[in-house]
């Protein structure tokens, strides 16, 4: 259970970078209103291929590319894409936690 913990603090702790980083880039007066794929692309094109073969060949997860991340994060504006990743990582996170929790016993009041 303190595993569940544990993850559950580490994803929570990645929703808060990844939220510090969407601010940082708005901050820093990059265009947050173009197409996250775009951003990415020409940002570093050898991770967005690196990722798409991740997911697609190695986790052998293509219609999870095609019709997950393509339509919901990398066809989004970039302000968009950071908080749906920040809300599923908070809500992951939150999940985790929960289910961690040693569980309290009731006692019977008749002890």
């Amino acid at each position: 259970m303190a595993v569940l913990r544990i993850i559950g603090r580490l994803l929570i702790i990645l929703a808060a970078i990844a939220l510090v980083a969407g601010l940082a880039i708005w901050l820093f007066g990059a265009d947050v209103t173009r197409a996250t794929g775009a951003a990415w692309f020409e940002a570093h094109v050898s991770s967005l291929n690196f990722s798409q073969v991740i997911i697609q060949r190695h986790l052998h997860l293509p219609a999870f590319w095609d019709s997950v991340i393509v339509p919901y994060l990398l066809a989004r504006p970039v302000w968009e894409a950071i908080i749906i990743v920040f809300v599923i990582l908070l809500l992951l996170g939150g999940i985790c936690i929960r289910l961690g929790r040693p569980r309290v016993r009731k006692r019977s009041g008749f002890e």
